[in-house]
């Protein structure tokens, strides 16, 4: 396991893929990928918005940690990849450790799917 990389949340995503792909549904898909960043954005604000409505008054130090956490340590990840023929909508979206993100999409899926031709199936193998 890669230094930094949260392996439970790494897990989940690995597996969410691994069955897409079972289901035959992950496809190479041309880049650049369409991707509206207004959607990541809303679903960020989207979370925000309740921790503030729920704690400012009663616990602002707490909100501001939550609030923290979700600006800064976690980003919204396309659950089903739009590399992989994902949906740029917040259906798709859930939370999870920026750096996991990050390390997942750029440095293991992009450069595995370089000499793919579009529109290849993708199977997902967890070793």
């Amino acid at each position: 396991m890669v230094d930094g990389i949260n392996s439970v949340e790494f897990a989940k995503k690995a597996r969410s893929l691994q069955e897409l792909g079972d289901q035959g549904k992950l496809v190479r898909a041309a880049n650049p990928v369409a991707r509206d960043p207004g959607v990541a954005n809303a679903y960020r604000q989207d979370m925000i918005r309740p921790i503030w409505d729920q704690y400012r008054t009663q616990n602002w130090e707490f909100a501001n940690k939550l609030i923290d956490r979700v600006t800064r340590r976690m980003s919204p990840d396309h659950v089903y990849e739009l590399q992989l023929g994902g949906a740029d909508a917040a259906s798709n979206l859930k939370f999870l450790d920026r750096f996991t993100n990050w390390h997942v999409e750029t440095q293991q899926i992009r450069p595995q799917l370089l000499n793919v031709p579009v529109g290849t199936t993708i199977r997902i193998k967890i070793e």
